[in-house]
């Protein structure tokens, strides 16, 4: 189920603020880094980093994307290039958990993120705790393809889609 409503824009830097208000909320990083919230420092150095407009195919480069409704945030959608994928990710505000939005960046990510790195792979790597992502990455064709006790690695291989 689409959500007309639902907005996807690049990240730019009057975002800083909605990411940090995610990095720091214990809830946004329970699954994500080491599950707690992250400090200024880091949060600083994300953003610098998802700012640089470094070119597609240099392997760490990332475009990061916020998600909106009615022109508010509810969510950050990333993108960055690893050697065989492009690996994607979302974090959802939790005021807007339940409502199926994660679902919908997941689905933005995988019609605009192929595209714009020229990639035929996606891969996404999920806490193993982390069920509600893993599903909705397994109901969109995406593979386990290894997992450790901290993160288990999915796959997406465009060509067979």
């Amino acid at each position: 189920m689409a959500l007309p409503s639902l907005e996807v824009r690049l990240f730019r830097t009057a975002d800083a603020e909605f990411f940090a208000t995610l990095a720091s909320d214990e809830r946004v990083v329970r699954f994500i880094g080491f599950g707690q919230p992250w400090n200024q420092q880091d949060i600083d150095s994300c953003v610098e980093a998802a700012l640089q407009n470094q070119d597609l195919n240099q392997v760490g480069t990332s475009r990061w994307f916020v998600a909106t409704m009615a022109k508010q945030p509810v969510g950050l959608i990333f993108s960055t290039r690893q050697e065989s994928s492009i690996e994607i990710g979302y974090w959802v505000s939790p005021a807007h958990w339940g409502h199926g939005i994660g679902g919908e960046m997941l689905n933005r990510a995988m019609a605009m993120v192929p595209g714009l790195f020229g990639a035929t792979t996606l891969s996404a790597g999920v806490a193993p705790g982390n069920t509600v992502s893993a599903t909705l990455l397994a109901n969109r064709g995406f593979v386990l393809k290894d997992g450790t006790d901290e993160l288990d690695q999915y796959l997406l291989d465009l060509r067979s889609q």
